[in-house]
């Protein structure tokens, strides 16, 4: 009964996540009374200036901002908003929209999935915008519609918000597909994503169980009925905007995700995972289990998993600003189509400190303490019983007796080619 009321607590923490993000963040600091109140261009500036500092404030009061690794952390960090903020926002143009990887090596942010490339889109309220390009050969594409900044792109989508996805989203023979963004239907046959009242930004995710073998898709966006036409020129008023909504999404972002991983880590369960829950949003089929690992030189998880009817399942390590590890030099998140199952029908994995010696390392980074996620896409019910997670701390150098026999030894040179070839696969499907 307890792990079942810790699991729903979790979902319900997932659920308001984006409503405390969107909604709930305070306001940001008050100019000071030097700034020249006269000049906007000048004061939008000093706000996103503001935002920065406000920011780092908000890291450095934090519980988890202790030892040289967590502070080091706290500031790339600040440096990962900051690109977001920038890229999303300030440099962006809602007339004449185009996709920005978000949540990638610059920018990470919001427990980003390893597995997934990340795109988005500002839009121009009111207008019909147009979306072609190809899937890939991903595990699954989709395409949400939200409300304000995607401070939680990461995380869930709230209700009400359009959403398409794999299988709906219909493709011609070569793999081809257009996507209409409108208030109307634009009638049968065509991908449709209805555009809600409020709708600022569009956000596109691949996802990539194979990193190796997956051919990574191509995305374009115009604004219906405007495709010719030049952009409008940059004037201070629109630059003071752009500068004034990348200040609000910076200090939103930060404030949102300090208040929910405090939270998180207050509830997650210690050195073992949550059950799969529903996660409540756009998406249908989704779900995730969540944990956390507070380690020990000589302690180590086992963690096991079962293959599901999920189209994707994968596994990842992330520290406490909410960012993953680091995922191309080292492997710490691992999907199903990465992983080595038993016989016994199970996946077992090991997050440790050190390298255990078997394929399915999730390797912390030095990280003493941290969050443990699971994620399941494209499920038709709730996960069966029998393929629930399971996690359990285990000393070290008991690790061997608590595997199955046929858990394969993974030797020095196999690691530098497992690293070798996620750095390769992870570079070719980047943008930049």
């Amino acid at each position: 009964m307890g792990k079942l009321l810790a699991a729903a607590g979790l979902a319900v923490l997932l659920a308001a996540a984006f409503m405390a993000g969107r909604y709930q963040a305070p306001t940001g600091p008050t100019l000071s009374p030097r700034v020249p109140v006269d000049d906007p261009l000048f004061v939008a500036w000093e706000e996103f200036l503001q935002a920065q500092q406000a920011s780092l404030s908000l890291f450095r009061e934090s519980p988890f901002f202790e030892g040289d690794q967590e502070r080091a952390e706290a500031y790339r960090g600040l440096l990962y908003s900051l690109v977001d903020a920038i890229e999303t926002t300030a440099l962006t143009q809602q007339d004449r929209p185009r996709f920005v990887r978000a949540a990638d090596w610059r920018s990470k942010g919001g427990l980003d999935n390893p597995d997934n490339n990340y795109y988005v889109a500002r839009l121009r309220p009111g207008a019909d915008y147009r979306v072609s390009g190809s899937r890939g050969s991903s595990a699954q594409l989709a395409l949400m519609l939200r409300p304000g900044p995607p401070v939680l792109v990461g995380a869930t989508t709230p209700a009400g918000i359009s959403a398409l996805h794999d299988p709906e989203i219909e493709r011609d023979a070569s793999g081809l597909f257009e996507v209409v963004i409108s208030a109307e239907n634009p009638g049968e046959g065509i991908n449709w994503l209805p555009r809600t009242d409020g709708a600022e930004f569009l956000v596109a995710r691949y996802t990539y169980s194979d990193w190796a073998g997956e051919q990574p898709g191509s995305l374009r966006i115009e604004r219906i009925g405007a495709e010719g036409e030049a952009a409008v020129p940059l004037t201070p008023t629109l630059m003071a905007k752009g500068l004034r909504d990348a200040a609000d999404a910076l200090y939103q972002r930060n404030v949102a995700w300090r208040d929910f991983v405090t939270r998180l880590w207050e509830q997650a369960p210690r050195n073992s995972i949550s059950a799969a829950q529903p996660r409540d949003g756009g998406l249908p089929g989704h779900y995730m289990a969540l944990g956390s690992w507070e380690l020990g030189n000589d302690d180590a998880i086992v963690l096991s998993t079962a293959p599901s009817a999920a189209s994707y399942q994968g596994i990842q390590l992330g520290n406490l600003w909410f960012a993953s590890l680091d995922y191309e030099s080292r492997v710490s998140s691992l999907s199903l189509g990465q992983m080595e199952c038993s016989g016994d029908g199970r996946c077992y994995a090991v997050i440790s400190h050190r390298d255990p010696g078997i394929r399915n390392w999730l390797d912390t980074e030095g990280h003493r303490r941290g969050l443990i996620v699971m994620r399941w896409q494209g499920l038709d019910g709730p996960l069966p019983a029998d393929q629930q997670p399971g996690a359990s701390l285990v000393p070290f150098a008991e690790l061997r007796a608590r595997l199955p026999a046929d858990v394969a030894e993974f030797s020095r040179e196999q690691r530098w080619e497992q690293i070798r070839e996620r750095r390769a696969s992870a570079q070719s499907r980047s943008d930049g």
